[in-house]
This record gives structure tokens, C-alpha cells and sequence, in this order.
């Protein structure tokens, strides 16, 4: 009897164990397997991190195909690009400007805005927009910006790409506002410093600003438009009452007939005071921060002066110039509403002018700029015809 007692103990002791090393073995193999899986996504991850593209492509407004960074951390400007950066939202990344964009100007507001980052920051070329341009490309390679923002043309891009093997992107936008140009490269800059959310919100609100001035004013038969003229503006130098554009944005915006338009040309044109008196249009837009030239003009032939129909009815009207040393686009656009609320006040009844400025300053350059710009003189109203005497 107690044999076989003893007898089953063993028997059941050897099942036991058997058990236990079973469930030992199984727990065993299941570590093995979870150290398996965990180590083999950790080595994916490391692999794809090697794997994962260090470069990219874009197309820039002049259809140049460039390689950029895939992560662009820094960027450097040459002409008035940076003026576009601040629009696409990535003033944060600039680390060289130009000439050009210190001091700051009220004639560029973009620099007002952004004097304190701007000043802080080196500056490897003069600037130039248009005119003859000159680029440190030394200084460049010094600071070895990731990408290179320019205003300039394709083919000078293209040189100084190859000059110093830094990306260069191009853009487009003289004298104009609401064009494929204007927008396509605050799209392409905001591609290209990761502030692509940025520059669509600025692109949809400037869509969303042209459908509004477009609606108010398409209808009105254009027997009833007054007849315009944009003098005094600024194109390669100050200009007097000769200084006009063909073809004014901001007029065309808002349906306004320009009598520039009938000399068949586009953009700055220099007209005879003749011309201007054939053409006597009924209301005159004139930058006020040319009036000493201006002045000169009424004095030279106030009789002549006195003879025009805005004159006489007083519809001479001061607005800021948006011209300098490439567009400020933020300007025009504000310089339509104004011409178009004073032609057909009607129309922008229910526009708070001051409101829509402080909206469109602080859409593009970030802050609303409108309260320093009338600080400093500058700003929208009528000229009374005894400033000119």
C-alpha cells in the first residue's frame, strides 16, 4: 500500500514537472519571439530613415525644375524676394537679405513690418529689382543658406545656381496683383519653406478680395464709368503729373475706365500734359509724396490746370504708391478698394475702408500696418486744389 503510495507521488511529481517545463519552454519561446518582432521594426525604422529621400523637386514660377533640400531650414533672398517670403509666411527662415530691405521704408512696407528680423540679418547683394543687380556670391557660400529666393530672371537664376551650387528659386511679379504670377509664387515659396498652409490662406482671401471688388462693380454699364487717371506714380524715379500706368491693376480690379489705356500700351507710360488735357478725365489719383513735383507742373501753368474737370470738381485723390523696387502687393490691392469706393461709393456703401486695410495688411505681412502707414503721412483722401499752389 505504501508503495504504491509513493508510487504515485513520483508519478504525479513527473507530471508536474514535465507541465512546468513545458510552460517554461513556451514562455521562453514566446520572449524570443516578442524580442524578434520588437528589434525587426526598430531596424525597418533605421533602415527607412537612410532610405528616406534627402532631396526634392519643385518647379518654379518660371518653370525651372530645381532640387531643394526635402527639409528646407534656411533661406537667403536676391532682388525683392524677400518681400514674398513675409507674404508666404516664412520671414522666420530668412537668414540674408539685401540692401534693399534695411533701413526699412514705408515705400515697402514689408520691411516696416519686419524691421526689428530684418536688420538683425546680413545683406549679400544691392537689392535691385529691375535694374542692374550685383550678388556677393562669397557671402553666400559663407552662410550656405539651403535655398536661394530670387526676383530675378530664369536665365539669372540659372548663373548664379551655377555659380555657387546653391538652389536657386525663381519668381514673378512686376506691376501686378491679382495674376497667376503674383500667386503662383507665394504658392512656390510657401512650398518650399514648408509654409504651404500659410501662403494658401493669403492666396484664398486675395481670390476672395478680387471676386468682391470684381461683384461690386462688373455691372455697371460703361456709359456710366467715370473716366480715370493714375498720375504722379513711381516707375525708375519719381515722377510729376506725366507719369502714368496703361493698364493700372488696380483700376482694372474694380471696372474703372482708364484713359491711359487708349495710348495701346501697358504698364508705365510718360504722357504729355497736352494728352492729359485731351483726355480730361473726371477723377485723378495722384501720389501725394511726389507734390513738390507736382507743384512745380501747377505753377509753370495754373490756367491749364484750372481748365480740367477734376480740378474743378475737386475728384483729385492722394493714394499710396505701390512701386518700389518691385510691387507691393498688399498696396494695390488696398489702392483698389480706395478707387473704387471713390468712384462708385454706391457700390462700397457697406465697406469699412479702414477696417479692410488692417485685413489686407494683416493677411500679407502679418500685422496691421495701416495705423503706422497714416503715422507717417502716407494714406488715402482728396487733395484740396489750393495744395497745389
Amino acid at each position: 500500500m505504501s508503495h504504491r503510495i509513493a508510487l504515485s507521488h513520483t508519478n504525479a511529481f513527473a507530471k508536474n514537472a514535465k507541465a512546468a517545463f513545458v510552460v517554461l519552454a513556451l514562455g521562453l519561446c514566446l520572449l524570443l519571439a516578442c524580442a524578434c518582432s520588437s528589434s525587426k521594426p526598430a531596424g525597418n525604422a533605421n533602415q527607412q530613415a537612410s532610405d528616406a529621400p534627402q532631396t526634392r523637386q519643385i518647379t518654379d514660377v518660371y518653370g525651372r525644375t530645381v532640387e531643394i533640400p526635402t527639409d528646407v531650414q534656411t533661406c537667403a533672398t536676391v532682388g525683392s524676394a524677400a518681400r514674398f517670403v513675409v507674404y508666404a509666411g516664412g520671414q522666420d527662415k530668412l537668414i540674408a537679405v539685401t540692401q534693399m530691405d534695411t533701413p526699412a521704408s514705408p515705400t515697402r512696407p514689408y520691411t516696416m513690418v519686419w524691421e526689428a528680423a530684418f536688420t538683425e540679418l546680413p545683406t549679400t547683394s544691392n537689392g535691385n529689382h529691375l535694374m542692374e543687380t550685383s550678388v556677393d556670391g562669397e557671402a553666400l557660400l559663407g552662410l550656405a543658406p539651403d535655398v536661394i529666393i530670387s526676383s530675378r530672371s530664369a536665365q539669372e537664376c540659372d548663373a548664379l545656381q551655377a555659380q555657387i551650387g546653391i538652389p536657386v528659386v525663381g519668381i514673378s511679379y512686376q506691376d501686378q496683383m491679382f495674376t497667376y504670377d503674383v500667386m503662383q509664387s507665394i504658392l512656390v515659396v510657401g512650398d518650399v519653406l514648408g509654409t504651404s498652409q500659410h501662403a494658401q490662406d493669403v492666396v484664398a482671401k486675395m481670390e476672395g478680395w478680387q471676386q468682391d471688388l470684381s461683384d461690386r462693380t462688373a455691372n455697371t454699364p460703361e456709359d456710366e464709368r467715370p473716366t480715370c487717371y493714375a498720375g504722379a506714380v513711381n516707375y525708375k524715379g519719381a515722377k510729376s503729373f506725366g507719369g502714368t500706368y496703361a493698364n493700372y491693376p488696380p483700376f482694372e480690379a474694380v471696372n474703372i475706365l482708364n484713359v491711359a489705356d487708349s495710348t495701346g500700351q501697358t504698364g508705365s507710360v510718360e504722357v504729355t500734359l497736352e494728352q492729359l488735357g485731351e483726355w480730361n478725365p473726371d477723377f485723378m489719383f495722384l501720389n501725394a509724396a511726389n507734390l513738390e513735383l507736382l507743384r512745380q507742373d501747377y505753377a509753370n501753368n495754373p490756367a491749364f490746370f484750372d481748365s480740367l474737370k477734376a480740378f474743378q470738381t475737386g475728384n483729385i485723390y492722394t493714394q499710396p504708391s505701390y512701386n518700389m523696387n518691385g510691387t507691393n502687393v498688399e498696396l494695390a490691392i488696398c489702392d483698389a478698394y480706395f478707387d473704387g469706393a471713390t468712384v462708385y461709393p454706391d457700390a462700397f456703401a457697406d465697406v469699412d475702408l479702414p477696417a479692410k486695410y488692417a485685413e489686407i495688411f494683416t493677411t500679407m505681412l502679418g500685422a496691421d500696418y495701416y495705423e503706422q502707414m497714416q503715422s507717417q503721412g502716407a494714406g488715402f483722401g482728396q487733395i484740396p486744389v489750393r495744395a497745389f499752389s
